[in-house]
């Protein structure tokens, strides 16, 4: 195997990358096995003794509201025969138990009680202390939105989310409560394609009018159906949205920052899914914010106008409507992305069905748009596993990217700025230059 050095260059990435097993090993102990990932949400263990099941990279872990508040994060593996503990989504607890050979366990995962203990050998209850379920050593929220670590040292949470912590308060502050809610269960998506491949691709501004042309084409043919206020109108205008010009696209700014994070700028610019609307719902929902955060507050919060911001490598969250999605990687070739949704607290309820909306013709498995870009995952990682050229282009826009301030880079839409940020962090964890 090259080295993992020599595996990214400015202007190109070598497909072993995205192919190659071993690589892909590699990855989840260099990467997935380091970094900050997204395992859950304070609102859905709201009470001691609540618990998610959920994932910290290939590991399969219990988040878990404890009596004195706080958080714990559990692997889901009795410590004795390794059988799964938890087998539903969620719960609320006192305990776990096995349904092996009853072992049971605290809420914090330490051993409470095994069936008929003297008959294990002498000393055994000394062992009592290690023998509890395996904790995650790292758990952090911010706000309210919870991520892991298998790392025991490494960056907080807040210095790992750097220019990206931006987002989740955003998402957050256009709540009229202070606060969000998960809401609306959870949609799974796999693919047979590379976990890379969704990162790069959700921040591409070339690909849309290509990739999504038969959908947008749909749309313009029933542009009536665009200007009604219902549910359907705002689906036609989402879908004709992708269909901007590559001069429209290139007006369209581009953020990366260190670590791989990045986001593009907003591009719904019509109707009910404009940043600032006129309707009457959206008028009580503004004069909600207004009441909390003055006008000038509740101005700058909903001026932000971005689209797919990127945590990398684990997440993509959409503010302006409350959704993210969540990667797992299988395996080089597969990986499954699970959407979820949350509820503006305090918002009229109509927001609520308009991000309902947009996460289903967005990131459903029935999504038009959604099915364009599995199927197209699918094409690339086909082919490249055709030897016939080793070497990804990636110098789209390569002269145009601007070092700014803060260490960030900047470009417009036509660049692949957001690929080579993000394969530069790959190279980074890869080689332990960070």
């Amino acid at each position: 195997m090259t080295p993992y050095a020599e595996l990214v260059r400015p202007d190109a990435v070598h497909r072993a990358v995205y192919t190659d097993a071993a690589v892909f090993a590699a990855e989840q102990e260099r990467i997935f096995r380091r970094v900050w990932l997204y395992v859950g949400h304070e609102s859905e263990v709201p009470d001691p003794g609540d618990f998610i099941l959920t994932r910290l990279a290939l590991d399969e872990v219990l988040l878990v509201r404890q009596a004195d508040r706080s958080l714990a994060l559990l692997h889901n593996r009795c410590a004795h025969r390794g059988a799964r503990i938890a087998v539903t989504r969620r719960g609320n607890a006192r305990g776990f138990h096995c349904a092996y050979h009853a072992w049971s366990y605290a809420l914090d995962g330490a051993l409470s009680g095994v069936p008929h203990e003297g008959s294990y050998p002498t000393g055994f209850a000394g062992r009592r202390a290690v023998l509890g379920l395996t904790r995650v050593p790292r758990v952090a929220s911010y706000r309210g939105f919870v991520f892991a670590s298998h790392a025991v040292s490494g960056p907080d949470l807040p210095e790992f989310l750097g220019g990206l912590a931006g987002a989740i308060d955003n998402l957050v502050d256009r709540s009229p409560a202070g606060t969000v809610t998960a809401a609306g269960g959870r949609l799974q998506m796999a693919y047979r394609g590379n976990w890379k491949m969704f990162l790069e691709n959700a921040v591409d501004l070339v690909h849309p009018g290509f990739v999504h042309a038969s959908s947008v084409a749909a749309a313009r043919r029933e542009k009536d159906i665009a200007d009604s206020p219902g549910p359907a109108g705002q689906t036609a205008q989402m879908l004709l949205s992708n269909g901007l010009s590559l001069e429209q696209w290139d007006g369209v700014p581009l953020r990366a920052f260190p670590g791989g994070h990045v986001y593009m700028g907003g591009f719904y610019r019509e109707g009910v899914i404009a940043s600032e609307r006129d309707d009457p719902v959206f008028q009580r929902y503004r004069a909600l914010l207004v009441a909390r955060h003055g006008e000038a507050g509740a101005a700058a919060i909903l001026g932000v106008d971005r689209f797919n911001n990127i945590i990398w490598p684990g997440m993509t969250l959409n503010s302006r409507f409350q959704v993210i999605r969540v990667l797992q990687p299988l395996a080089a070739d597969h990986t499954l992305v699970t959407s979820q949704l949350f509820r503006l607290d305090g918002a009229p309820g109509e927001m609520f069905e308009l991000s309902l909306r947009f996460l289903n013709t967005a990131s459903s498995p029935a999504s038009l748009v959604a099915s364009d870009d599995l199927e197209i995952f699918e094409r690339c990682q086909q082919g490249l596993n055709d030897p016939a050229n080793d070497w990804i282009d990636v110098s789209r826009g390569l002269l145009r990217d601007r070092l700014e301030a803060d260490g960030s880079r900047s470009a417009p839409g036509i660049t692949e700025l957001a690929m080579r940020a993000q394969l530069r962090a790959w190279r980074a964890c890869m080689t332990d230059e960070q």
